[in-house]
């Protein structure tokens, strides 16, 4: 036997050790970072994922009180975290994160929609110019934080709703 072979044997054997645990996400989230924080520098969350994105839950068992029953998976680009249900999500931030990111280098723009108060990601011309390969099934948004890519709408600023509103009321 090799020794690799005993460290393998010995993994197994500890993950059973675990009980299987229903976690939150936030549950989940709050493991994930004492994972990160033990490992040390250079050593992130996206070590924890398998090739459909999901991560692997038995490598943060002792951070969760067991292995968690659910799936979770992960965003490569953006490094969040989602419960099954939403595992589309990751898949399409990854993908416009990286178009956003191939357009701008050869650009020099952001790829917004034009008049855009939530600076909404214009996924349409990504996927018209072959920078996507298919559309998004939902509206992706741009942060101003190191420019990634959201499903979340960001929040106008009250001044920006000010200006959209031209009406007026004659009395």
């Amino acid at each position: 036997m090799s020794v690799l072979g005993l460290f393998k044997r010995k993994d197994k054997e500890d993950v059973n050790k675990f009980p299987s645990v229903h976690v939150t996400l936030d549950e989940l989230r709050c493991a994930v970072l004492q994972f990160e924080r033990e490992m040390g520098n250079g050593i992130n969350r996206t070590v924890l994922m398998k090739e459909d994105n999901s991560l692997d839950l038995p490598r943060i068992a002792r951070y969760l009180g067991g292995v968690s029953d659910q799936k979770f998976y992960l965003s490569r680009e953006t490094f969040e975290i989602f419960a099954e249900e939403d595992k589309s999500i990751p898949y399409h931030l990854d993908r416009v994160q990286l178009a956003v990111d191939d357009y701008m280098n050869e650009t020099g723009k952001l790829p917004i929609v034009e008049d855009s108060v939530y600076f909404e990601v214009d996924s349409r011309m990504l996927y018209q110019q072959h920078y996507l390969h298919e559309l998004p099934e939902f509206k992706l948004y741009m942060t101003d934080q190191e420019m990634m890519v959201t499903h979340r709408q960001p929040v106008a600023l009250p001044d920006v709703k000010a200006q959209e509103d031209r009406s007026y009321v004659l009395l």
